[in-house]
């Protein structure tokens, strides 16, 4: 799992790459597991080390000291699962997880990468800057439904193959078709959408298209995109066309 400008890119063993635009999420967050359960036997091997060494169990020295192991080893599980490894990418009431499996230091570098082009990410960089001006100056010049679909339509791709929403029912990966309401049942699963040679996508990213072309319709907002643009003006002393 890397990325690509605004793009989250996915490499799943055997599968296609699988790329996400994150300009179209509110947010990218990271997210764990908690740790109660191991710092609990933590503390109960730690118990058993006293009780052994006090020898008030038989065995008091061996016992405490596979005790002192196994209450070692759950208190490094438990500093691990506060470093997540997940990504939690939001689109409006919709969330979506994802596990990173090259680690917690991937995790974070990846959502500290894709986070600034989100929606509700202020703007800090000058890349993530002009990238906003464009889009808010396409839709204020009357383009707005345009560069909405425009940008729709490669928001998510599999291999060759672009994810979109066809007629508000289906949910169209290349030439395979689901209905959204097939979609969301796989996704309450946690299940992936088959795909012809084997290939693999996650319901719930699928998902991501589905609201992101729901809210199209309403319209760009470009009221935040406006006010993003204008804070990071006033913020660095640039102005369009500077």
């Amino acid at each position: 799992m890397g990325v690509e400008g605004p793009l989250l890119v996915i490499a799943p063993p055997g599968n296609p790459v699988i790329s996400l635009d994150s300009r179209l999420l509110d947010r990218v967050e990271l997210i764990g597991r908690s740790p109660k359960g191991a710092l609990v036997m933590a503390g109960v091997a730690a118990a058993g080390v006293v009780a052994g060494a006090l020898h008030v169990i038989p065995g008091g020295v061996f016992t405490a000291a596979g005790m002192l192991y196994l209450a070692h080893e759950r208190f490094s599980e438990a500093r691990r699962r506060t470093r997540s490894r997940d990504l939690l990418l939001v689109l409006g009431d919709l969330e979506v997880a994802l596990h990173v499996a090259d680690g917690p230091d991937a995790a974070k570098r990846i959502a500290d990468q894709l986070a600034p082009y989100t929606r509700e990410a202020p703007i800090t960089r000058p890349d993530v800057y002009e990238d906003a001006r464009r889009r808010l100056q396409a839709q204020s010049q009357g383009q707005n439904h345009a560069s909405v679909r425009r940008e729709l339509e490669r928001a998510l791709v599999v291999g060759a193959d672009v994810v979109c929403v066809k007629d508000d029912e289906f949910l169209e990966v290349g030439t395979e078709t689901f209905r959204i309401s097939e979609v969301h049942e796989y996704a309450l699963r946690g299940a992936n959408l088959p795909l012809p040679g084997g290939r693999l996508l996650q319901a719930a990213v699928g998902l991501l298209v589905v609201a992101a072309e729901k809210r199209a319709k309403t319209g760009e907002d470009l009221e935040a995109l406006a006010r993003r643009v204008s804070d990071y003006e006033s913020w660095s002393g640039r102005t369009a066309g500077r």
